[in-house]
C-alpha cells in the first residue's frame, strides 16, 4: 500500500513539474551564449592587457644582452640568466634604495594612518562647521599638481635644513598622503554605529579607551586598505625624491633607477628591467597577501560612506 501512494505522488510530482527542455535554436538563448563569448574574450584581453607588459619585464630581466640587443627577437629567453640581479646588487647602490624606499613608505604609512585615524574619527563624531571645511581644503591641496608644489616645499625645506634629507622627504610625504587617508578613513569610520562607544562609555571606558578598543578593530579593514594605497604610491613617488635628494646615497628606487637612463646612453636593458621586477615585487606581495583586507576596505567604504 505504502508502494503504492509513493508511486502514485511521484507521478504527481512529475506531472505537475515536467522537465524544461531548452530549444537551442532560440534565438535569447543563442544571444545569451554569444553575450557570455563575448563577456569571456573582453576579460581575457583584460587581463592579457595587464599580465603581458608584467611578463615581457621578466623575461627581458632573465634575458643576456647579447638576445637583448639581437636581430632577431624571441620571446622566451635562449640562455636565461641571473645575471642581471647580480650586476644590479653589485655594480649599483640598488640594495641602498632599496632600504631608503623601505624606510620612508613605512614611516609614512604609520604616520598616516595613525593620524588619518584620529583625525577622521574627530570628523566623523563631531559636526562642526569648521571641520567639514577644513577637510575640504585638505583634500584640495591633495587635488593640485605635485609639480605645483615643488618649488613652494623646496623653499620650506631649505629654511629649515631639510634638503637633501629623508626626515625632509618623509614630512612631505605625510603631507601630501595625509587628506587622501583622512577621506578614505572617515567615510569608514562613518559607517560604524555610535552606540558600540557609547555601550563602552555607559561601562566605564573613557572616550579614548573606547576610541582604542572598540572602534579601531571595528576600521581595521578601512586602515589596512588606506595603508597600502599610501604604501604604493610612496614607494613609487619619483618627482620629490629626484629633486630634493642630491645625495645618490639617500635616494630611493625610482629617483635611483632613473639614472640608469639618459639622452644618449643606457647601462643595460637586462638590468633596467631587473630592477623594475625588483620594484614591483614587494608591492605585488603586499597586494596577494592584504588582498581580502583591500577588497573589504574599499567595498566597506564605498557603500556605508
Amino acid at each position: 500500500m505504502d508502494r503504492i501512494c509513493y508511486d502514485i505522488n511521484m507521478a504527481t510530482i512529475s506531472s505537475e513539474n515536467p522537465t524544461r527542455t531548452i530549444n537551442i535554436t532560440d534565438p535569447s538563448h543563442i544571444l545569451r551564449i554569444i553575450r557570455k563569448i563575448v563577456l569571456y574574450i573582453l576579460l581575457i584581453l583584460a587581463v592579457a592587457w595587464s599580465v603581458l607588459p608584467l611578463f615581457w619585464v621578466f623575461v627581458s630581466s632573465i634575458k643576456p644582452d647579447s638576445e637583448t640587443y639581437a636581430f632577431e627577437q624571441t620571446i622566451l629567453p635562449q640562455h636565461p640568466t641571473l645575471q642581471n640581479y647580480v650586476t644590479l646588487f653589485k655594480v649599483t647602490r640598488f640594495g641602498l634604495w632599496m632600504r631608503n624606499s623601505a624606510v620612508l613608505s613605512t614611516g609614512t604609512t604609520v604616520v598616516v594612518i595613525a593620524l588619518s585615524a584620529m583625525a577622521a574619527y574627530a570628523m566623523s563624531r563631531f559636526r562642526y562647521r569648521s571641520f567639514e571645511w577644513l577637510g575640504r581644503l585638505t583634500l584640495l591641496a591633495y587635488m593640485m599638481p605635485p609639480i605645483i608644489l615643488v618649488v613652494p616645499i623646496f623653499f620650506v625645506l631649505f629654511k629649515f635644513g631639510l634638503t637633501n634629507t629623508l626626515m625632509g622627504l618623509l614630512l612631505v610625504y605625510t603631507g601630501i598622503r595625509l587628506p587622501v587617508g583622512l577621506w578614505m578613513l572617515r567615510s569608514y569610520f562613518q559607517g560604524i554605529p555610535i552606540e558600540l562607544e557609547e555601550a563602552a562609555m555607559v561601562d566605564g571606558a573613557t572616550r579614548f579607551q573606547a576610541f582604542r578598543k572598540v572602534i579601531l578593530p571595528q576600521a581595521l579593514p578601512g586602515m589596512i586598505s588606506t595603508g597600502i594605497f599610501v604604501f604604493s604610491v610612496t614607494w613609487q613617488e619619483f618627482l620629490f625624491a629626484s629633486i630634493l635628494i642630491f645625495n645618490s646615497q639617500k635616494q630611493t628606487l625610482s629617483a635611483g633607477v632613473a639614472t640608469f637612463l639618459s639622452e644618449d646612453w643606457i647601462y643595460s636593458w637586462g638590468v633596467l628591467m631587473a630592477a623594475a621586477v625588483m620594484i614591483s615585487l614587494p608591492l605585488v606581495l603586499l597586494y596577494i597577501f592584504l588582498q581580502r583586507y583591500l577588497v573589504a576596505g574599499w567595498g566597506s567604504g564605498a557603500v556605508k560612506g
